[in-house]
This record gives structure tokens, sequence and C-alpha cells, in this order.
């Protein structure tokens, strides 16, 4: 959008926070501060060699979901499934009580 062009009437923009608040309201989660903490620190809680193959995609009713690179870090992250829940416990509050952990599909 250049200098010159207008926003049309009853179309302002709106704050991210604002925007941000709907999405979070829309997945049913309590502490949006700790939710979105939890995507913004994803490396910071998990650390450097479980981020570099791992990242989170969603959070659905207390459900994170996790996309890893390889199948070995999928059966990795099962099995350091409690330690990373208690992990995001910590971080976020009770945001996450359960992972579902998945594959990247290649294209």
């Amino acid at each position: 959008m250049t200098d010159e062009e207008e926003i049309p009437m009853g179309r302002q923009p709106r704050h991210l926070s604002e925007v941000l608040g709907r999405v979070m309201k829309r997945m049913k989660v309590s502490d949006q501060s700790g939710a979105m903490g939890l995507f913004s620190h994803w490396r910071h809680i998990v650390g450097d060699s479980v981020a570099d193959h791992a990242s989170p995609k969603r959070l659905e009713k207390r459900c994170l979901i996790v996309e890893v690179d390889e199948p070995a870090w999928a059966t990795q992250l099962k099995f350091l499934e409690q330690q990373l829940l208690n992990t995001l416990k910590e971080h976020v509050g009770d945001e996450v009580d359960s992972l579902d952990i998945r594959v990247k599909r290649s294209r």
C-alpha cells in the first residue's frame, strides 16, 4: 500500500494484539501471553537441538501440534514427551497437556 492509497471507511487497520487475541480466543487459549510465548520462544524453551528439528504448528484444545523434519525425531520426541510437557508447563503454564507429533511431508 502506498502513501496515496486510502483505507476504505469502516476498514481501519487493527492492532496486531487485537487480531492475535481473537485468534487465540478461537483456539480456546486461556492465557494468551503464555501461548504466544510458546511460539515466539520455542527455541529457548526446548533448546537448540530439538528446535533445529521440531517446530510448533498449532495449539488446539490444549494439544500442541509439533512438526518434525525426520521420522527419527518423531520417535525421539515421543520418548521425551513427558519431559517436554513438564518443560512447557514451567514456561507457559497449563496451556499444553498433550503433544501431537507429526513428520513434515516432503514436497
